[in-house]
């Protein structure tokens, strides 16, 4: 009977996410959403995932849809604001604390790339130059605010069977820390190479980078973490994770 249940909710997911994917978020789909949230398990998730892969979407559409659907249940639950909910001392407070540093980061890294763009020198003594290093410096050193969520968070997850939710975030992780790989060897690189050559890597890594960072980071914030804070209840793990984690401090700060 229970696995009947299952697959009826399997289904009902299946085709909500069908709607998801022609573009309906209309407050019913929402509210329908909404009540789904609260009966659903890792494995409907899961077997409604299969079936709209056999259907013909590709393995990422798929995983947006599941992201799309967590993200209008959880938010009509107003269980998203994480950082009114949460103790200062908890792990995802420091977590989602260095997101609020990386969008700084990104921002200013937008602006350093205007006005590099617009300048005549690009040569590493520069202003802008010296400040485009600085902000390279500061994403490289994230690579640890990665490993945590890859090493620590994530792990905890997949023990709750979430891991499908997740697949699409380190992924991500690879993707970026590429990218920013190439920023820093590309700033280093910069009296080597021809300005105009250098202002148009520049300008395509930044293009690139920000926009698939600051996707990343809310997926993070409003689905992921949400999901996490609802599934795993116990405080005993949250602190093993809190401890495990204080080694580490806080990433990307530092003069």
């Amino acid at each position: 009977m229970k696995k009947c249940q299952n697959q009826t909710i399997a289904e009902e997911l299946t085709g909500l996410l069908l709607k998801l994917s022609e573009g309906k978020k209309d407050p019913q789909t929402r509210k329908h959403a909404n009540r789904l949230i609260a009966r659903i398990g890792p494995k409907d998730i899961a077997q409604a995932e299969r079936q709209l892969i056999e259907n013909g979407l590709s393995l990422k559409k798929v995983q947006q849809l599941s992201a799309a659907f967590v993200l209008m249940g959880v938010l009509d639950n107003n269980t998203t604001d994480l950082r009114h909910r949460l103790p200062d001392g908890h792990i995802l407070r420091k977590v989602m604390a260095e997101h609020e540093i990386l969008l700084c980061f990104l921002a200013e890294l937008e602006e350093i790339n205007d006005h590099i763009q617009a300048a005549d020198n690009v040569r590493s003594a520069t202003t802008e130059m010296m400040r485009l290093a600085h902000i390279a410096e500061h994403l490289n050193a994230m690579q640890e605010h990665v490993d945590r969520e890859n090493d620590i968070l994530f792990p905890a997850l997949k023990e709750h069977g979430w891991e499908s939710l997740f697949g699409r975030i380190q992924s991500d992780h690879v993707y970026l820390k590429m990218t920013v790989n190439d920023l820093v060897k590309l700033t280093i690189a910069a009296d080597r190479i021809a300005p105009a050559v250098f202002k148009a890597r520049l300008s395509s890594t930044v293009k690139y980078l920000c926009p698939m960072m600051r996707e990343h980071l809310f997926h993070e914030d409003k689905v992921l973490f949400p999901l996490a804070v609802a599934m795993i209840e116990d405080d005993a793990v949250w602190q093993h994770l809190k401890k495990v984690c204080s080694e580490i401090g806080y990433c990307g700060i530092h003069l």
